[in-house]
Order: structure tokens, then C-alpha cells, then sequence
């Protein structure tokens, strides 16, 4: 699921099972991954997919965002059932300058 709220992106990640996992990739953009429900561990990867660094993140713990830089690739497995985050950044041009508005350039928002 996705959600647009003015100026920011909002992309939905319900992880139902435990091991779920959203598989490793990169954007071109700073975002934040915030843990709503559950919890679940983000790795950071290096060229060969091998786990640079790590950090559990739980709904109930509070403090339970990260920000993932620009170009890092990253994972994010879910620790429990029924687990849940959100990836929200600005909406971007194809160039990767922020605007106000969805541009309708797809490819920023993967």
C-alpha cells in the first residue's frame, strides 16, 4: 500500500510472517523506515549482499525509525508476525531534486 500526504511518500510494508523479508536494493534518496507494528531487522549490504551492519528496530520500543542513506542497499526482515513499517521520503524529479508534488516519475518511488 501507498500513501501520499502532501509532500511525502508514504510506502506501506506489512510483513505477515516471521522471515518475511523485503530483499536488498537502493535509492538514490535518503529515506526513513519506521517500524508501526511488530519489529524487524535492517541490514545494510555490501556489493556482495553480505551484512555490513545491522539493527533491530520494535514498534514498542519507541525510537523505532531509521534513516537509510542514499545508495545504500539495505533489507528489512520481519522478527515476528504480523510486523509492519513504512519507507517515507520526499517526492523526487528524475534527477533526485525534492518537489512538492508527485511527479510521476515511477522510478523514484521503488
Amino acid at each position: 500500500m501507498e500513501y501520499i500526504s502532501g509532500n511525502i511518500f508514504i510506502r506501506e510494508m506489512a510483513l505477515e510472517k516471521k522471515g518475511d523479508v523485503v530483499e536488498g536494493h537502493t535509492h538514490n534518496f535518503d529515506h526513513t523506515t519506521y517500524v508501526t507494528r511488530g519489529s524487524v531487522k535492517i541490514e545494510s549490504l555490501n556489493p556482495d549482499k553480505t551484512v555490513k551492519q545491522s539493527v533491530v528496530k520494535k514498534a514498542e520500543e519507541g525510537h523505532n525509525w531509521v534513516l537509510i542513506k542514499a545508495e545504500v542497499c539495505h533489507r528489512i526482515t520481519a522478527l515476528e508476525d504480523n510486523s509492519m513499517a513504512h519507507c517515507i521520503y520526499a517526492h523526487r524529479t528524475h534527477q533526485g531534486d525534492v518537489v512538492q508534488t508527485s511527479t510521476g516519475w515511477s522510478e523514484g518511488y521503488k
